[in-house]
């Protein structure tokens, strides 16, 4: 080996030497940090598969339905109704048949994980990983081809599916999931249409995209029957895709008087449509983050909740943002004969039920300041909508 060689080498040593010293104390001083840029480095890159590109798909894909049902039988899920709807026939069918599997070692695993460490983190993470799964004969099978990443964030404290491939297979095949899922699929299939039915899906992308700036070339929307209020939403830069996890629409409808169905419907649409804009309205407040802090004096003078996913300026400020701007989508959607109504019962359930006390206000100088600006896009408002917040601390 020649001398310049061996310089370089050495050189290369030295610097592989001084990154892992960097390394080290970074990780004694913020093992979060490190931890979080390890996995973005590491983790199999986001892809999509052809099935959704390009597309709006309304789907109950199978493991995120079998996890849903394990999810069901806990005690977790079944003392909150804001995870887990009873009301209807398929509740009905899903404690009939799987009853007996409550003490299951699957349900019991996942409802340790609820107990320990929270719900909201565990379901995400569920409802994330099932996407890459799919059953074969009661057999789990990685489809590769559409990889969904888990949050960094304390993978330790979260149900991972590829961790318990072993209990989710024994609880399929014990069950037999596989019978009870296909015989519903005409049940899955008839709400799916329903959603087509109720939610102007191409409609609501076409507006928000006028309105924003950020494009989306793929919208997944999962529901299950059993979801009660619980919904979230993810968004992947890389592929310009959005996931939508939702509740089921009205499942009947064809009992609904024509005057009655943009009424009904819109309530559908707003779940839906809340979740989605949700993909568009954060990456702008992210612009506005000093604004934020300076004239939200206090998240809790907005917010009236006990508890709960929105203990930030941050995620109040969305929320009233989200359904704000279902508001003005209405205002340029529904009929003049219905609107009134439609915005009325949203706004009455946000401020009202969901204790977001200071909507009411806030959604007529949301309106007014669409109106008066000749309905610009949304991030024209941001400025304003501050300064009249402040004024208001």
């Amino acid at each position: 080996m020649n001398k310049k060689v061996q310089t370089y080498t050495g050189w290369l040593l030295l610097g592989l030497l001084l990154i892992a010293v960097i390394m080290g104390i970074a990780y004694l001083v913020n093992p979060k940090y490190v931890k979080d840029k390890a996995f973005n480095l590491f983790y199999p890159p986001i892809e999509i598969s052809e099935k959704y590109r390009g597309k709006i798909v309304v789907e109950v894909p199978e493991v995120y339905e079998l996890l849903q049902i394990a999810c069901s039988l806990t005690g977790s899920f079944q003392d909150d109704s804001n995870l887990l709807r009873k009301n209807s026939d398929y509740y009905g069918d899903v404690y009939k048949y799987f009853k007996n599997f409550e003490n299951h070692q699957l349900v019991l695993t996942i409802n340790d994980y609820f107990t320990k460490y929270g719900i909201a983190r565990s379901q995400h993470a569920i409802r994330l990983n099932s996407l890459n799964y799919t059953l074969d004969s009661n057999y789990i099978v990685n489809l590769k081809k559409f990889v969904i990443p888990l949050s960094n964030r304390d993978p330790d404290k979260k149900f991972i599916i590829s961790n318990h491939i072993d209990l989710i297979e024994d609880f399929a095949r014990q069950s037999d999931f596989k019978d009870f899922y296909e015989k519903h699929n005409s049940y899955y299939e008839k709400l799916i249409n329903n959603y087509f039915e109720f939610c102007d899906f191409q409609g609501m992308k076409t507006w928000l995209e006028n309105k924003f700036s950020s494009k989306y070339q793929s919208y997944r929307i999962i529901f299950s029957p059993l979801t009660g209020g619980f919904h979230s939403t993810s968004r992947f830069k890389r592929t310009n895709q959005t996931l939508m996890f939702v509740s089921a629409p009205r499942e009947n409808i064809d009992s609904l008087s024509s005057e009655e169905f943009e009424i009904v419907s819109s309530r559908s649409s707003r779940v839906v449509f809340t979740e989605i804009d949700h993909n568009y309205v954060n990456p702008v407040t992210d612009q506005f983050l000093e604004e934020l802090e300076s004239d939200m004096t206090n998240y809790k003078d907005w917010n009236g909740q006990n508890g709960g996913s929105y203990q930030s300026k941050y995620k109040t400020f969305n929320e009233y943002m989200t359904w704000g701007i279902f508001n003005l989508y209405a205002l340029d959607t529904y009929s003049e004969e219905n609107v009134e109504e439609i915005i009325k019962y949203q706004t009455d359930f946000i401020t009202d039920t969901r204790k977001f006390i200071r909507f009411r206000e806030f959604n007529e100088e949301l309106i007014r300041l669409y109106k008066s600006k000749g309905k610009p896009k949304i991030e024209e408002l941001y400025e304003p909508i501050f300064e009249w917040m402040k004024k208001q601390s």
